[in-house]
C-alpha cells in the first residue's frame, strides 16, 4: 500500500500537523487512521516520515520517527506555456508538476485569446498553485513547483529552447551533452507563436527546435517538449 504523502509549511519539530483542505481529504477519502504512516515535506526539499496519533476533518497530527533532505533537481527545468484556452492550464499545471518541472510560467502570446481580468487574476492563480500542490502530493515530491503569474516572455535562462513547428532541429538534438543550471521550455499558443515572435527569442538566445512531424495542441506539447528534456537528463525515466 502507498504512503499518503502530505505538504506542511513547519515540519522541523517532533510532530506535524495538517490541517484545512489536506486533513479533510486525509480523513474522508484517503480514511488515515491512527498508528498509520505519512509521509510530509515542507516543499522545499525537507521530507519526514511521521505515525499518525489524532484524526479529525479539521487536524491529522502525527509524531515524527525520520527525517530526510532532498537536494533540489538538476537541471532545473522552466516551462513558459502560452495562455491557452478554457481549462488547459490547469492540466497542464497538473502533468506538469507530476512530471517533475520545477517553475512553471505562464504568458501572453500575440496569438493568446485568453487574458485574464485583473479582479479574477489573484483567483485563478490561487486555483493553479493549488492544482500543483494536489499534484505533488500525488507524485510524493519533496519539492514544490513556483507557479508565476501570467505575464510578458522575459528574462528567460541562458539555455532556453522554443518549440518551433519549422524548426530543422529536434529538441532533444539540441540540447547540450553537458547539463546546464537550468533548462527553459517555450511554448506557443493555439495556431503557434508568430514569426517576429520566434526571431525575437532566438536573436535573445533561445533555440527553435521541433518536436517531429506531428502537430500537437499546445496542451500536449507543453507536456512532451519538458519531458523530453526530463528524460535527456535523467530525472525522467
Amino acid at each position: 500500500m502507498t504512503v499518503a504523502h502530505f505538504f506542511c509549511d513547519d515540519v522541523a519539530g517532533d510532530t506535524v500537523r495538517i490541517t484545512g483542505d489536506d486533513a479533510h481529504h486525509a480523513s474522508r477519502a484517503l480514511r488515515i487512521r491512527v498508528g498509520e504512516e505519512i509521509t510530509v515535506s515542507d516543499g522545499r526539499g525537507t521530507v519526514v516520515r511521521a505515525h499518525v496519533s489524532d484524526v479529525s476533518p479539521s487536524a491529522v497530527v502525527a509524531g515524527v520517527v525520520a527525517r530526510t533532505a532532498v537536494e533540489a533537481p538538476s537541471p532545473s527545468v522552466v516551462v513558459f506555456p502560452a495562455m491557452p484556452k478554457s481549462g488547459k492550464l490547469e492540466t497542464v499545471v497538473q502533468k506538469l508538476t507530476e512530471l517533475g518541472v520545477d517553475e512553471i510560467k505562464p504568458w501572453f502570446a500575440a496569438r493568446s485569446v485568453v487574458r485574464w481580468d485583473a479582479d479574477k487574476a489573484a483567483t485563478r492563480l490561487r486555483r493553479l498553485r493549488a492544482i500543483a500542490r494536489e499534484a505533488a502530493m500525488q507524485s510524493r515530491r519533496a519539492w514544490l513547483p513556483s507557479i508565476g503569474e501570467p505575464g510578458p516572455l522575459e528574462k528567460l535562462p541562458e539555455t532556453t529552447v522554443v518549440l518551433d513547428e519549422s524548426a530543422p532541429t529536434g529538441l532533444t538534438a539540441s540540447l547540450p551533452s553537458v547539463a546546464p543550471l537550468v533548462v527553459g521550455v517555450v511554448v506557443g499558443p493555439e495556431g503557434g507563436l508568430e514569426p517576429e515572435e520566434v526571431a525575437r527569442l532566438v536573436a535573445g538566445g533561445a533555440r527553435a527546435v521541433s518536436l517531429g512531424h506531428a502537430i500537437l495542441r499546445t496542451e500536449t506539447a507543453s507536456i512532451i517538449g519538458p519531458a523530453l528534456v526530463l528524460a535527456r537528463y535523467e530525472r525522467l525515466g
